[in-house]
């Protein structure tokens, strides 16, 4: 009973896959054969290795002929062959499978089912077209799946998926200007695969999850009734829209674990959908934009084409880099100027008139000289001038005058008192020369000394003339050299502040008033090194960011030309995939001259205390098939316009 119960699932199962992958048609098939039609669904059981068992389920489905035999394709070599519906014999004959079958009567058909198991020395060079990978974790930790049973924790299930059919082929297409073209590209096998009906026990597990990862893991729907909590999967493995590797996760708290085996059927399918073609006006909207980047490129250019962002910006840049260059030499003329009113470095206190420096061997400089020279005036000729004004007077104070008072001579009495003295003692003849020869002598070098002292005629032998050169004249000038030099110290002080104070290296040193350079040298230094460190590095970055904007812009336009030789291609890549589809006919084998389909249903292992075989359980596999016949498929859209690395 139990052996019928499983193969009527088989028969229902393979029903449905033949549904869904049967072509409109049929074609003859053997020798005295009718139109024959093979549909195989491959059964792959996983064990903890990988593939543990594979069987092939296939119905002939005959139209018409007489008794004939049917000689079946065996790609491989079986270790068993039976028929699970009907009385017809089915063996192996050399390298072909032998069906003994015909339509009699009034009968429009007749269906052959018949379960052939793969030898497992087959298995390895067996080489399917979407690979099927299960993990198992607990609270972390790699587990298999025959070690799980009865136990607790976090558990995880990984399934990885890839499709493993990708071929290059080179599509010819016509693009919107009616062009032929040329295109190599990766095409692969349309698969969907459908992870449908895994139930898990609410008594034994909680907290489940399916999470997805856009582009990597899609997120399983999870539905949970009566205690039971049901989740599926619909995975398009069907690049360049959908990736070739995918893998989905499930996970769950879970206590004594126990599993039915899970399925996962693998269908080759071109999805179709009533979706409106929007892909002319995506197309249009595309070349408006590639227009849109080519003009920005332009614009952008180079720093050798004229009337271009590049260009003006390089322009900008040399001609700041020209006034910099330009600041820096006037900056150094200032500093000269700077230096020569005024050096900094001079120590006036150890200045060698014999060297004209200091002891460090600094020179003055104009400032420096100016007080120098102010400093000799007021200490050295104006003192001294006033010292000759002093002896002068004590000159004039010895000489005396012509009518004092006559005294006995000392040391403190004068020319003209001794004189006078002395005339009284001597004879007439005497006093005759004293007042003709002495005394108008003496008369002459008193008032010369007034002269000398206050200014005047002085008397010479040939006779008089102006002194200007007097000590008061001199007194006076000197006086008013240092009031002068006084004041151009003060105006060189002032100058030497505009032109702004220097420091030991040489540099500029920050003077701001009210927020702006407060001296030449600084102001200068100040541009300038606004021009080196703010504006050249700023044209710099324009510079930089326009070339990127440029680059990034020519990037776009060669996106945007992929991009639009793959809207050009997509009718072609559609065309190869549903030729790659209807290609994917067969797996074990099939009658020359029949037409065929093929799916393949991949089944964990049960995991559970009392279980030392896998179970089939297809039920949940053919509603689940059912289900996605009717409503699971991507849209068409998406292949009529695929991305290249979608």
């Amino acid at each position: 009973m139990l052996k019928h119960k499983k193969s009527r699932a088989y028969l229902v199962l393979l029903l449905v896959v033949s549904l869904m992958l049967a072509p409109a048609g049929t074609s003859l098939g053997g020798e005295g054969a009718g139109l024959i039609q093979d549909n195989e669904l491959v059964l792959v059981s996983l064990g903890d290795d990988g593939i543990d068992k594979l069987e092939v389920l296939n119905n002939l489905h005959i139209s018409g002929g007489d008794a004939a035999e049917i000689l079946d394709g065996m790609n491989y070599r079986v270790t068993s062959i039976r028929n699970i519906y009907g009385t017809e014999q089915v063996q192996s004959k050399g390298t072909n499978i032998s069906v003994k079958a015909s339509v009699k009567g009034q009968e429009a058909f007749k269906d052959i089912y018949y379960l052939a198991e793969i030898d497992k020395q087959e298995i390895s060079r067996i080489k399917m077209p979407v690979e099927v990978k299960m993990e198992y974790y607990l609270n972390g930790n790699p587990t298999p799946p025959s070690q799980l049973a009865g136990k607790s924790g976090h558990l995880k299930i990984v399934c990885r998926l890839e499709n493993k059919t990708g071929q290059t082929k080179m599509l010819e297409f016509t693009d919107s200007k009616g062009n032929t073209m040329k295109k190599e590209t990766m095409v692969f096998t349309p698969y969907v695969v459908s992870l449908s009906g895994w139930e898990f026990d609410n008594k034994k597990f909680s907290n489940i999850s399916a999470p997805g990862k856009p582009g990597e893991c899609p997120e399983g729907v999870i539905v949970n009734v009566k205690g039971i909590s049901t989740v599926n999967w619909s995975v398009p493995m069907i690049p360049p829209k959908f990736p070739a590797k995918q893998y989905t996760v499930l996970e769950a708290d879970a206590r004594d674990i126990q599993l039915p085996s899970f399925k996962i059927a693998v269908i080759p399918i071109v999805p179709t959908t009533a979706e409106v073609d929007n892909i002319p006006t995506i197309r249009d909207s595309f070349y408006k934009l590639y227009d849109g980047f080519d003009q920005i490129e332009k614009g952008v250019g180079n720093h050798g084409t004229d009337a271009t962002i590049l260009f003006g910006l390089n322009a900008i840049g040399n001609g700041l880099t020209q006034v910099s260059g330009g600041l820096g030499t006037l900056v150094e003329k200032v500093k000269m100027v700077r230096f020569g009113i005024s050096n900094p470095a001079f120590k006036a206190d150890s200045f060698n008139q014999a060297t004209g420096a200091d002891a460090n061997g600094a020179t003055p400089g104009l400032k420096e000289a100016v007080g120098l020279l102010k400093s000799n005036v007021d200490g050295k000729v104006i003192p001294a001038l006033k010292l000759q004004r002093m002896v002068l007077g004590l000159m004039e104070t010895s000489i005396g005058t012509a009518g004092e008072e006559i005294q006995e001579p000392s040391a403190a009495t004068s020319l003209y008192n001794d004189i006078n003295f002395l005339k009284q003692q001597v004879p007439a003849p005497q006093q005759q020369i004293i007042s003709q020869s002495i005394e108008p002598k003496l008369q002459k070098m008193a008032a010369n000394v007034k002269v000398f002292q206050d200014g005047g005629n002085l008397a010479t032998a040939t006779g008089s003339m102006p002194f200007p050169a007097n000590i008061a004249a001199l007194e006076a000038g000197s006086q008013q050299i240092s009031a002068t030099l006084a004041k151009v110290d003060m105006g060189l002080a002032v100058v030497v502040m505009g032109l702004g104070q220097v420091d030991k290296n040489g540099q500029p040193v920050k003077v701001m008033v009210d927020g702006k350079p407060g001296s030449i040298l600084y102001a200068l230094s100040y541009l300038q090194g606004a021009i080196d460190g703010q504006m050249l590095p700023g044209i710099n970055k324009l510079q930089d960011g326009a070339g990127k904007i440029g680059t990034g812009a020519g990037g776009a336009k060669e996106a945007i030309a992929a991009g639009l030789e793959t809207f050009e291609s997509a009718p072609a890549i559609v065309s190869a995939l549903e030729e790659n589809a209807s290609q994917t006919d067969s797996f074990l084998g099939k009658p020359e001259g029949a037409t065929g389909s093929v799916a393949y249903v991949f089944q964990t292992p049960e995991i559970s205390k009392q279980a030392d075989v896998m179970k089939l359980g297809v039920g949940v596999l053919v509603v689940a098939l059912i289900l996605l016949f009717a409503v699971g498929r991507p849209p068409k859209q998406a292949f009529e316009a695929p991305a290249e690395h979608a």
